[in-house]
């Protein structure tokens, strides 16, 4: 059955445009007086990054409307920011104060060298004659500089220059390296003449998805002010949980209505749990560790859709980025280390060629910051997946790429699973966890509990229906992994780690014996915690899996039928 929406007449997907939204009384968070912050600056150049489709497009428009001023010159010099914080008293911003602008989105043909520079000129040309000017056809970088010069000497005002996605060329050939570095070069020859044109450039923003080495490795664009992780503007694109709040309000009887009609909510939910589902699935991105905004594009998608669903991720031209670094070595993503950045290795990072896949993950959004902590004068920071959406996204991945990566057969090895589940069988399951950790060579192994931990959990997703179960009635006391069979049968895992001592040999037996007690100690905490209380009621089976980890992956696995033990224990506590 076809899902059925909202009429929301006031959320739009896709729209960013300043007017239309303000003209068409579209829903609109205002963030005129960060604009007003930025704008009021004369000479300096800033520079933005935010993934795709996070609002750095209609931004750029704002700033646009607010330069240039009404194309009517009969309208209020306020125009469309009439009612907006920065056209009140406080701001007292001067409207009649407008600029020539230059517009340039780099989103464009960019499969060949030869499509790039011919769409650049191509462009640069139609803004000169839409000016009633002229300009040679000279390199890109010179046609700028004669672009920005002419329209200073035409209306001898200083000039607006708006760059969109500056890197786009170069992101979106990630998989194709040289290409991608050809078109770096071009980037940097286009852009090298505007640190000399700064005395007739009032103002300057560009944006794009990466930080790479135009910016902080050549001298082609390191004059620009980076207010990407500056807490001041955290939430400059994106909605807070109070703008959301507050703007979607009136929306939310319909919204809740509709998502009860599709299934996306129970019955007896009421609006706390739609806003409490909203924030779990597209809240979390954070550019300043403690600022968080929830994705604009899903939000909108799921308030018309009435769903949850991965409208982000589904429609994201840099899936295929996730799916290159991933494959590259998906292990990578078990390591600790991996989790905290120096400022220096986040910042000097270039994504061409780049062998450290975070802070790739991180400018294209499918991670975000979680903390930033300070040793002395350094900043470190960690990540994590923002939400649900991205969550499952970035487990699906890994899951993939790691059986990818180390030539195991999918459909061999999910029948072989499945079998030994269902059977109880604890051997095949040894036999199968055990060979799966001996197919990782010996050099990446790393000895620690969290490295084993996600590889088994990248492992067994991939075999199953698996389910973190992040709203769990007891969340401190959750489990390491829930798997979901669709016949209700649930397994509980937990997994346990021991280094083996490298100065003593020792014997196949006593290593045996090491595993045997790891996977114990696992069934045993999962008594001692009662990971098993949740899930009695609703689940047809309950088994229980306790992996031991013994040394570079030797491993034990002991399932037991949880369902049955506690029958047992019930018996005999009524005839105690």
């Amino acid at each position: 059955m076809e899902a059925k929406k909202v009429n929301l007449t006031s959320i739009r997907v896709g729209a960013q445009s300043f007017a239309e939204i303000i003209n068409d009384g579209l829903i609109y968070v205002d963030k005129t007086k960060l604009v007003w912050e930025l704008a009021r600056t004369d000479g300096i150049s800033y520079f933005l990054s935010r993934p795709r489709k996070f609002g750095k497009t209609l931004l750029l428009d704002t700033f646009e409307e607010l330069f240039k001023g009404p194309a009517n010159p009969r309208e209020k010099p306020k125009g469309l920011f009439d009612g907006l914080w920065i056209g009140g008293e406080e701001a007292a911003y001067d409207f009649n104060d407008t600029f020539p602008v230059i517009r340039l989105s780099m989103t464009m043909a960019s499969f060949s060298t030869d499509a790039l520079l011919k769409e650049i000129k191509r462009i640069l040309a139609n803004i000169a004659v839409s000016h009633g000017l002229e300009i040679e056809d000279a390199a890109p970088g010179g046609m700028l500089s004669l672009l920005i010069t002419a329209i200073n000497e035409k209306y001898n005002k200083k000039v607006i220059l708006l760059i969109d996605e500056y890197d786009d060329p170069i992101s979106s050939n990630i998989g194709d390296k040289d290409l991608a570095m050809d078109n770096f070069m071009i980037l940097r020859d286009f852009y090298s003449p505007l640190k000399s044109l700064e005395k007739i450039l009032r103002f300057v923003f560009i944006t794009g998805v990466t930080r790479n080495s135009l910016l902080s490795q050549s001298s082609v664009l390191n004059h620009l002010n980076d207010i990407t992780m500056d807490k001041k503007y955290a939430d400059i694109c994106g909605f807070t949980h109070e703008e959301f709040k507050s703007r979607f309000a009136p929306y939310f009887p319909a919204a809740l209505k509709a998502f009860k009609e599709n299934g996306a909510l129970g019955k007896k939910d009421g609006i706390a749990d739609l806003v409490k589902k909203e924030l779990a699935w597209y809240d979390g991105y954070s550019w300043d560790g403690k600022t968080r905004v929830l994705n604009p594009h899903s939000l909108l998608n799921s308030f018309i859709h009435s769903e949850f669903d991965y409208y982000w991720a589904s429609n994201e031209p840099s899936e295929s980025t996730l799916t290159s670094i991933m494959l590259k070595n998906p292990l990578v993503f078990t390591a600790d280390k991996l989790r905290n950045l120096s400022d220096v290795k986040l910042k000097l990072f270039d994504i061409v060629g780049s062998s450290d896949p975070i802070p790739s993950l991180f400018h294209t959004g499918y991670l975000t910051l979680a903390a930033i902590t300070r040793i002395d004068t350094i900043k470190y920071y960690s990540f994590k997946a923002p939400n649900e959406e991205l969550k499952h996204l970035f487990v699906r991945e890994f899951s993939t790429s790691l059986f990818k990566f180390l030539n195991i057969d999918t459909p061999m090895e999910i029948d072989a699973f499945s079998n030994a589940i269902k059977g109880e069988d604890s051997k095949q399951l040894t036999t199968l966890i055990d060979s799966f950790f001996g197919t990782i060579p010996s050099a990446l192994h790393i000895p620690k509990e969290a490295y084993y931990h996600s590889a088994l959990y990248g492992y067994l997703t991939e075999l199953a229906n698996f389910h973190a179960l992040p709203e769990s009635p007891w969340p401190e006391e959750t489990p390491d992994m829930i798997l979901n069979f669709a016949d209700g049968l649930r397994v509980i895992v937990e997994l346990k780690y021991k280094n083996a001592d490298t100065k003593r040999k020792m014997s196949v037996e006593k290593a045996n014996k090491e595993m045997e007690k790891l996977a114990v100690l696992a069934l045993k905490t999962i008594d001692r915690k009662e990971y098993s209380r949740p899930y009695i009621a609703n689940s047809r089976k309950l088994l229980r899996l306790g992996v031991g980890v013994y040394g570079k992956g030797r491993a034990r696995a002991i399932l037991e039928n949880e369902t049955q033990t506690l029958a047992r224990r019930e018996a005999s506590r009524k005839k105690i």
